[in-house]
């Protein structure tokens, strides 16, 4: 680890990187000999009109960092979407040059926010990268500020109720995840603010329950299921024709724009149509019937499953039913989109 008040915060936790932000600015309190305070944050973004390819951000951080504060703590500069500011040779070397002439008492964090991957096991495989070397090379820190992903964010509770020193049930924890949406497994969901609501309820339980262990009963209680959903995991719902898991992603769905939502149900449709067709139709195996139609075996092992709740004529006549709902989701027509995707919705599952 760096020593230089430098911080490169890589990832998309919107929590993980205000704490950073946070506790870079309380070192720089605690280590100034003048003992000026915490220092004044001042919030840039490396994007946007007027940015450019990021020079014109990286004058004004320039501009703002050579210059030391002849009273208080410094300036701590918070540059969001900094990752630009790494895109080019002539942006590296630049901002390189900007931090080697950083006046004492000066600080800065560069919040490069990468979301996570779509299957959920990391962070992109690029890593920090070579703006992650530059900081570091400058004697700076790196932060990984991921979010959680499934399973992640019940232990991530619990320890910090424990650093609270206070103490939650397990089953608890992993109530709160679930209301929250964290165990939503598909990749649609932004999942940057779930651990800054997470803590928001954790403090709230605290609150109501001053002693003693946070149970789940409690959470029942107090803690609202947000009914976070996924549009893929919705058609999925429609696919396998389960009323519980269509219930649970609908509002999801209702809140996408229509067109969108029509198009993921008519890929997921067609796809079922053909391996409805080659499976239960034709009597092919799974593998030949992903070998036709450019599958990849394990989804079609899926659809093959579901296809055998289906009949030819019930899917034919889903997908009849999309070009009504695409029509009404365009606003041709008189009806509403929510009512509309509901009953379509309803029609489906058993």
């Amino acid at each position: 680890m760096g020593t230089a008040p430098i911080l490169l915060a890589w990832g998309d936790d919107l929590l993980l990187i205000e704490e950073a932000v946070a506790a870079l600015g309380a070192r720089m309190a605690a280590e100034d000999p003048m003992g000026g305070g915490l220092p004044e944050k001042v919030r840039l973004k490396a994007e946007g009109r007027g940015s450019g390819d990021g020079a014109e951000v990286l004058g004004e951080l320039r501009r703002r960092l050579g210059t030391g504060g002849l009273f208080g703590g410094g300036s701590l500069m918070v540059v969001a979407s900094a990752g630009r500011l790494g895109r080019t040779k002539d942006l590296r070397a630049n901002l390189t040059d900007t931090l080697a002439n950083m006046a004492p008492g000066n600080g800065v964090v560069l919040v490069d926010q990468r979301a996570r991957r779509p299957n959920l096991k990391g962070m992109r495989p690029d890593g920090p990268g070579e703006l992650g070397l530059l900081v570091q090379d400058r004697g700076g820190s790196v932060v990984i500020c991921a979010s959680p992903g499934p399973g992640e964010l019940a232990s991530w509770l619990l320890a910090r109720a424990k650093s609270a020193g206070r103490e939650i049930a397990g089953d608890a924890a992993k109530s709160i995840a679930e209301r929250l949406g964290a165990e939503v497994r598909e990749p649609d969901l932004d999942r940057s603010g779930i651990r800054m609501t997470a803590v928001v309820e954790l403090e709230k339980l605290m609150l109501a329950i001053p002693t003693g262990p946070i149970s789940l009963r409690a959470v029942d209680a107090l803690v609202a299921d947000r009914g976070v959903g996924s549009l893929f995991a919705f058609a999925d719902a429609i696919v396998s024709r389960s009323g519980t898991l269509v219930s649970k992603h609908l509002l999801r769905a209702v809140s996408e724009p229509g067109p969108m939502v029509v198009a993921t149900l008519h890929r997921k449709m067609r796809d079922l149509a053909q391996i409805h067709g080659a499976t239960v139709v034709e009597g092919a195996s799974v593998a030949t019937a992903a070998r036709t139609i450019g599958m990849h075996e394990f989804p079609a092992g899926k659809l093959a499953e579901a296809a055998r709740k289906w009949s030819s004529a019930e899917i034919a006549d889903a997908i009849n039913g999309l070009v009504e709902l695409d029509a009404i989701s365009k606003g041709d027509g008189e009806r509403a989109w929510g009512p509309a995707l509901t009953r379509w919705s309803a029609a489906r599952i058993r």
